[in-house]
């Protein structure tokens, strides 16, 4: 008897790890987190060869032409978490269809837009970053008539929970980048060379994740011409993008300003080190976000996969965190070399800072999740607080990282408050009756 029951307990531990294993959140992060740091791995590459074949004037250009795309990159950023929301918390295949349908004719529509407003405001920007040809420009503008519909479709894909696809498409998309900039400036085209390679890269990317996108009807589906959810949930998603991205852009930008040269690339070199952790994270909360948005439409269960993906992201971030205290000089000297080494005592601090940013990140993505867009209130206070913080107390760059440390502490411990006594959000209750009326009055069938 003694022994039945312990093949029996046995079995059932081994039940409980082949469940755990099987889980979306953890397979769907594993495909994630290697899949997206594969991608990261190859744009460091593209930035490391295509940085040396240029030389330093031209590859400036370059970078400003790339930050360009990533400041207007916000916008559709945020658009996008409102199709993997409204995807994800779809009742059955039919309605799926039925948006995809409808999300791929509007985005055609705001890429269109989109690409024009870019094309019609070239002149200025070029202008402003002393661009030397606006033929660049004009390249990125129809840029984002393809990587914009692309984007669409990879929401669309993780609201599916299509992961592997989604993947598929950001590998092959960032390595054809990867090769035609090197073939293509090789041939003697320099800057327009590797321009060209973001347009030739972005039109595969919407090849293939319309590929894989497979829809049985092409008949437009009759949908209401009611935006006003969708609309009240693209505004809360832009606050959170920009707060997100200032929490962790507004400090390099203020050191700039503050302190010498030299001092800010040490610190600039302390930030991408410790983003390390959040865009490493980053897939956890990716997987996260539609797994929540569908369980919660249904009634179901969440908790485990908030508990999960917070507990794999804090174990992350704490074993990146550990290598920085450990061996921070190997650290720095493997990636930015002897220059930097003055920096070896900051990077455990600069690693806290990221980590509790990043963790964060994670809860305000899980009320989003659930519709309780009022949560990205505290990421814009703390935004703003790090910014008037830093703006008076900036004596040395340690000080600038204790107070982000300190903003990001209070953010995290507020969300942790808000979600643990707002309404029992937290424990995995099923969503209110008005989170339930939102949902059923998206734009549909």
């Amino acid at each position: 008897m003694r022994i039945s029951n312990f093949k029996l307990s046995r079995l059932t531990k081994t039940e409980k790890i082949s469940n755990f294993i099987t889980h979306p959140l953890f397979s769907g992060s594993a495909i994630m987190i290697v899949g997206s740091n594969s991608a990261s791995a190859l744009n460091y590459l593209y930035h490391l060869i295509i940085g040396r074949l240029l030389g330093p004037i031209f590859y400036g250009e370059l970078a400003a032409l790339i930050s360009v795309i990533g400041l207007l990159g916000i916008i559709p950023a945020a658009v996008s978490l409102v199709i993997v929301k409204q995807i994800s918390s779809a009742k059955d295949e039919k309605e799926i269809n039925n948006l995809i349908i409808w999300f791929k004719a509007k985005m055609f529509i705001v890429s269109l837009i989109f690409s024009m407003l870019v094309l019609i405001s070239s002149p200025s920007i070029s202008s402003f970053l002393h661009i030397s040809r606006i033929t660049y420009l004009l390249s990125i503008s129809l840029f984002f008539l393809f990587s914009l519909q692309a984007g669409f479709n990879r929401a669309i894909l993780q609201g599916l929970l299509k992961f592997k696809e989604l993947v598929i498409t950001l590998l092959a998309e960032n390595a054809v980048k990867l090769i035609t900039s090197v073939l293509l400036i090789l041939a003697g085209f320099a800057v327009g060379g590797a321009v060209s390679s973001f347009l030739i890269a972005s039109f595969l990317g919407l090849y293939l994740t319309n590929y894989y996108l497979k829809i049985k009807s092409r008949s437009i589906p009759q949908v209401s011409s009611n935006l006003k959810p969708m609309l009240m949930l693209t505004v809360p998603i832009l606050i959170q993008s920009v707060s997100i991205t200032s929490l962790y852009s507004s400090d390099v930008v203020l050191v700039k300003h503050f302190f010498s040269s030299h001092e800010a690339g040490i610190y600039a070199a302390l930030s991408t080190l410790g983003k390390i952790i959040f865009f490493g994270a980053g897939p956890i909360s990716a997987v996260m976000f539609p797994l929540v948005s569908k369980q919660s439409s249904k009634g179901e269960n969440y908790k485990k996969v908030l508990i999960y993906s917070f507990a794999a992201t804090t174990l992350f971030a704490i074993s990146i965190c550990f290598i920085y205290w450990l061996i921070p000089n190997f650290a720095i000297n493997l990636l930015f070399g002897s220059a930097y080494l003055e920096s070896s005592k900051l990077l455990i601090w600069f690693g806290i800072f990221i980590t509790l940013f990043t963790l964060s990140s994670l809860l305000i993505n899980f009320g989003i999740s659930l519709s309780k867009n009022r949560i990205v209130i505290f990421p814009l206070v703390s935004a703003i607080l790090q910014i008037i913080l830093i703006s008076f107390f900036h004596q040395t760059i340690f000080t600038v990282i204790i107070i982000s440390i300190g903003v990001t502490a209070l953010l995290l411990l507020t969300l942790l408050i808000y979600l643990c006594f707002g309404k029992g959000l937290i424990y995995g209750k099923n969503i209110s009756k008005r989170d339930k009326f939102n949902l059923n009055n998206r734009p549909g069938i």
